[in-house]
């Protein structure tokens, strides 16, 4: 009997210390659990509001607030508030996704505990029971690695997103998250993605569809399976039904409704392309973006950061105008090949807002290079900054001051020519400039260095912005070679601030930018004074005449419109001639600046590569005069015909047709009064202007639209070098005592005759001619005073530079 009651006793012991091994090994591995899981916690991602926040596009509105275009940036996704989501909407994703959402805390221990078995039976994984909460934290901090470190964070971060914020709170947050496949991301956006509807206007069975589809988006995504779609829609009715949300008659009255129905119909490529933004605007948003970045609110972040942080952008842009702009670039009927590009910029002349800019034929921002802001050698559109203004700004030059023109200009050993390779005799500076004659510019531009100093031209083009490494340009860049080298946004600035009366602005796309929580940061942008108002005014006159019978680009603004514009070409390096057997009327870079008092547009053309035989190059002066086809065809769609002109200042008088400086204006570097000119450097006095009655007579050669083909010196890449040298020649010496009747004007400033001292005339225009003069059809003109001009100057800053047997302007 002891032998039994002592095996009885050690059984109960053996028991007992089973149960208590048991309880201790639980014990132990609670524990365990407990401390892995405060481990993971711990290790879990810092818990923040900034990541709760969901990538919102960038809307960019135009100069009248309209909404031009999203920057969805590879998401589409809109955000909506709580209260703007309709109640059957609510409820298709609640019976869904999570029913009893408004009854449990972060954790649903009841569809827990089912989903562990199911996990048990069908392996880790096989059952999720994630609450809205735990899926608003795995979207916004965790990733959808299954594994018990990240369900730990998980239920971690979940209890802490309950404590901080409400269960509609984080409802909304939930309807933002979710994704709805084809890079679709928010309630709001797929129901305007899918059905281009607001979401109260889904139907039921809409409704259900969209409350389905993210739990496998690709597989129920209807453009692809339609039929899974379908019954992925029936069966969320099915539960709106059983979690007593919707009536029977409901459910079956959805259920035979057709999806297709109002389903916004979409291609392939229309689905592959998540920035939907429409391409015209492509080259706009690209110089919004460098603006964004150089602004001192958003230095330091991530491109990415700041367009998906749902900015508001307001701009200065016309979103009709950048339409037409793109559209023209894209496609205009004068492109030779392929390979031709072509880069434009317009802007606000009297702001430089940035009214519109394209970066090339079908430009695609971040693939493309923005041939806008890129630089190109400019030709003989730098003629006005380097040149004409210069000498009018410091020395107060008429616009009918005479220059003798010769077939060599000899400056330093190199000799340059005009595009025609002929004299014209004497010429008046207002023709010069019209007709681009490169001899006459380089003479004003160096008797500039001379009185004024040799940093003048490079100062004057300073003031626009025209920014040169060195101050000591030589005839090169004069002629728009060289190191003139600028992109049509830099251009359109500069010609801006002669129609804007000499007030240079900095070029501006963004007025201001409002952040998803209204706060308001504004762009401002610089404004100078960059020259006297008579400077501006006057170069503009004659830059008027352009546009004439007789200018470089006859005719090429709409009638009745007042601009004022520059032609200007540029030529390759005498290897890239030889290599490539060009023609020696082949061009590479092809200009037009142009502005009104309302915009300002400047065009650039050229091409991709070099190819034999003048394929890729502009060929003559019919080729080298392609921009203007553009630039009157936008031109002619966006311009008022108001009758606007440019207003002429006090500081400007006119006598007979042409302007010059009013005397009461105090002077610059010389003295310039009614009756004489002191001329500092030479330190002599000419006489003033005095009135004839000779006519003009203009050479049948220009009678269509010549260009211009300017001298650069300078290799930078293969498509933008420079003309070749040409056997160096004394020039030949002007005519100084014979004057043209053909030409504007009859006092000269020859290149080596001693300055006249014929007594000046104030005598009004005559009808009647001097015995002198040429027949009186023509309207009188203006003589200017005499100045003498030199036919070499200081050591230029480029190698020697060929003639160009082309045409142009």
């Amino acid at each position: 009997m002891a032998t039994k009651r002592k095996g009885k006793r050690n059984t109960k012991k053996t028991f007992l210390q089973i149960i208590g091994g048991l309880v201790i090994a639980f014990a132990v591995l609670m524990v365990l659990a407990i401390g892995t899981f405060i481990y993971y916690a711990w290790k879990a991602p810092s818990f923040n509001e900034a990541s709760l926040r969901d990538q919102l596009p960038t809307k960019i509105y135009d100069k009248n607030n309209e909404l031009a275009t999203v920057l969805y940036m590879g998401q589409r996704r809109e955000e909506v508030k709580f209260e703007d989501i309709p109640d059957q909407m609510r409820n298709a994703v609640l019976a869904t996704e999570d029913n009893r959402f408004y009854e449990h805390g972060a954790l649903d221990f009841k569809r827990l505990s089912g989903a562990v078995i199911k996990n048990i039976t069908g392996g880790f994984g096989s059952q999720g029971a994630s609450t809205l909460t735990q899926q608003v934290v795995k979207r916004s901090f965790l990733t959808d690695k299954k594994s018990i470190e990240r369900k730990a964070q998980e239920a971690y971060l979940s209890y802490r997103l309950e404590q901080e914020y409400s269960k509609n709170d984080i409802f909304e947050m939930y309807m933002n998250k979710i994704y709805y496949s084809d890079g679709v991301y928010g309630i709001k956006t797929a129901a305007h993605y899918y059905f281009n509807k607001d979401l109260n206007n889904l139907t039921l069975a809409e409704s259900a569809y969209l409350a389905g589809l993210p739990q496998v988006p690709n597989t129920y995504n209807i453009y692809d399976n339609p039929e899974a779609a379908e019954k992925r829609k029936d069966t969320v009715l099915y539960l709106m039904n059983r979690h007593n949300r919707i009536t029977k008659e409901q459910m079956e009255e959805a259920q035979n409704e057709d999806l297709s129905a109002n389903l916004v119909p979409r291609t392939a490529a229309e689905r592959q392309n998540i920035d939907e933004n429409d391409p015209v605007y492509a080259s706009y948003i690209n110089v919004i973006k460098k603006e964004i970045m150089t602004h001192k609110e958003f230095k330091g972040q991530s491109l990415n950061d700041v367009l998906t942080s749902g900015l508001k952008v307001y701009t200065n842009m016309d979103k009709n105008v950048q339409q037409d702009l793109q559209n023209n670039v894209d496609n205009l009927s004068v492109y030779k090949n392929k390979d031709q590009q072509a880069a434009a910029t317009i802007l606000d002349t009297q702001t430089g807002g940035l009214v519109a800019i394209s970066g090339g034929r079908n430009y695609q921002d971040i693939v493309d290079r923005n041939l806008a802001t890129d630089p190109h050698a400019v030709g003989s559109i730098i003629k006005p900054f380097l040149s004409y203004g210069p000498i009018i700004q410091d020395l107060k030059y008429p616009t009918h001051t005479l220059i003798q023109d010769e077939q060599v200009l000899n400056i330093n050993g190199n000799e340059f020519r005009n595009y025609d390779t002929q004299s014209h005799g004497m010429v008046t500076m207002r023709e010069a400039l019209r007709k681009s004659y490169n001899v006459p510019a380089l003479k004003l531009f160096e008797e500039e260095k001379k009185q004024v100093g040799p940093d003048a031209p490079y100062n004057f083009a300073k003031k626009v912005n025209l920014n040169y490494e060195s101050s000591d340009l030589g005839p090169a860049e004069a002629l728009g070679g060289g190191a003139s080298e600028f992109s049509t946004v830099q251009m359109a600035a500069a010609f801006s601030a002669f129609g804007n009366g000499g007030t240079y602005n900095q070029v501006q796309s963004i007025r201001k930018v409002v952040t998803r929580d209204d706060e308001t940061i504004k762009f401002e942008h610089s404004s100078h004074k960059a020259m006297e108002d008579y400077t501006a005014y006057m170069v503009t006159d004659i830059l008027k005449d352009v546009f004439t019978y007789n200018g470089t680009a006859p005719y090429m603004i709409p009638a009745g419109l007042n601009a004022a514009g520059k032609t200007g070409t540029a030529t390759y390096a005498d290897e890239t001639y030889q290599k490539y057997q060009l023609p020696s009327d082949a061009a590479k870079d092809v200009w037009i600046a142009g502005y009104s008092p309302q915009y300002t547009m400047t065009v650039w053309m050229g091409f991709t590569s070099t190819k034999p035989y003048g394929e890729n190059s502009f060929v003559g002066h019919v080729e080298q005069a392609l921009p203007q086809s553009l630039f009157k065809t936008v031109m002619t769609d966006i311009s008022p015909i108001d009758g606007q002109d440019f207003e002429k200042p006090d500081s400007v008088i006119e006598v007979g047709n042409e302007l010059q400086v009013n005397s009461s204006a105090p002077p610059k570097k010389s003295t310039i009064t009614s009756s004489e000119v002191k001329t500092e450097a030479a330190g002599t006095r000419v006489p003033a202007a005095s009135v004839t009655n000779e006519t003009v007579a203009e050479p049948e050669t220009f009678e269509m639209a010549p260009t211009e083909r300017p001298f650069t010196e300078r290799a930078t890449i293969e498509t933008e070098e420079t003309a070749e040298p040409v056997t160096e020649r004394p020039a030949t010496p002007a005519p100084t005592t014979e004057v043209s009747t053909t030409e504007r004007a009859t006092t000269e400033l020859p290149a080596t005759a001693a300055p006249t001292t014929e007594p000046p005339t104030t005598a009004a225009p005559t009808t009647e001619p001097p015995t002198t003069a040429a027949p009186t059809t023509e309207p009188p003109t203006i003589a200017a005073p005499k100045t003498e001009l030199p036919t070499t100057a200081a050591p230029a800053s480029s190698p020697e530079a060929k003639p160009a047997p082309s045409s142009e302007g």
